[in-house]
């Protein structure tokens, strides 16, 4: 069990809601071993804003840029970390809710079978307006900027509800519970970057919004977000189509060619250009890059000395040029 407070992360055989911090079967997880225990159940503290999960995906930003390559459709988390890193925030005090994640479980009838969709949801719940909302209600944040959610608390609803969409007409029969499910530190993380990229980047979710919340002439709003999800799933569909063709595992490719192959890449956010930036950066670091690719093969992080071989060539070809 992971437990993640404001403050700090905790790994134990329990929750900590039936144990306590100090006990000697509880440890401190450093941020940077957090990807070590992605598959495990997670809690939150009542302390805990959005800001604490996101600083751990930036944190992460290079491994869980390949790891969550389908979540992301097509987009980077660089692309996002201007925006939330802003100040800018807008204040309601007619708002009252928190960002949730919680499972969504719906079967379809297929007539000779019964297909089981589920996965983890990550939105907002309570109410937009509380003077006049009478209950809570899921509110999505695929609009909303990473500035304006980024202090907002969260927390986690694990209760697996079944919707049969065949029997939908008995409200009563159409949700069967089934009493709680765990949600892992990797459904959480994958959440967030799916419903944070389901318009694409920040400039083309706000694309979306001047389109949809334009002049009447324009488009109803669902046809143009409809619109927009579509190319990103395009987007999606080219990186999966890519990864299928380019994948060879009798050679054993690593995930890193097949994500980044080397034919040439094009747009503001592909890999050639966060690949400038580093070796920009590198040039007037303390450590050469040649002293970071002995480092990381001397202690057998592989993965990571390709990386920045890959990186020292991209360089060199560049200064021969």
């Amino acid at each position: 069990m992971i437990t993640i407070t404001r403050d700090n992360i905790y790994r134990s055989p329990i929750s900590l809601k039936q144990t306590e911090a100090k006990s000697k079967s509880v440890e401190e997880v450093n941020v940077a071993d957090v990807i070590c225990f992605l598959g495990e159940e997670v809690e939150f503290g009542e302390d805990i804003i959005f800001k604490n999960l996101f600083d751990v995906i930036i944190f992460h930003k290079d491994f869980f840029n390949i790891l969550y390559a389908n979540e992301l459709k097509g987009t980077l988390i660089e692309d996002f970390i201007d925006e939330y890193e802003s100040d800018l925030r807008i204040i309601n005090n007619n708002v009252d809710y928190k960002l949730r994640f919680s499972w969504i479980a719906d079967t379809y009838d297929h007539g000779t079978s019964v297909e089981l969709f589920d996965y983890v949801s990550f939105d907002a719940f309570g109410k937009l307006n509380k003077k006049e909302d009478k209950q809570d209600y899921g509110i999505s944040v695929a609009l909303s900027s990473l500035c304006e959610i980024k202090h907002d608390a969260v927390f986690i609803d694990n209760t697996y509800e079944i919707k049969d969409y065949s029997t939908m007409e008995n409200e009563i029969d159409s949700i069967f519970k089934a009493n709680v499910k765990p949600i892992t530190l990797y459904d959480v993380f994958g959440s967030i970057l799916i419903e944070i990229s389901k318009f694409g980047t920040p400039e083309d979710r706000e694309a979306v919004v001047g389109e949809a919340f334009g002049p009447a002439s324009r488009k109803d709003d669902e046809e143009i977000i409809r619109e927009h999800y579509d190319e990103r799933e395009a987007v999606k569909n080219d990186i999966l189509n890519m990864i299928s063709e380019d994948y060879d595992k009798d050679n054993n490719k690593s995930f890193w060619d097949v994500l980044y192959p080397k034919e040439e890449p094009t747009g503001t956010s592909s890999q050639e250009a966060v690949n400038n930036a580093i070796i920009a950066l590198s040039e007037g670091a303390d450590i050469p890059l040649e002293e970071q690719l002995k480092e990381a093969h001397d202690n057998e992080k592989y993965e990571l000395a390709a990386k920045i071989k890959k990186l020292i060539d991209q360089r060199d070809d560049k200064k021969d040029e």
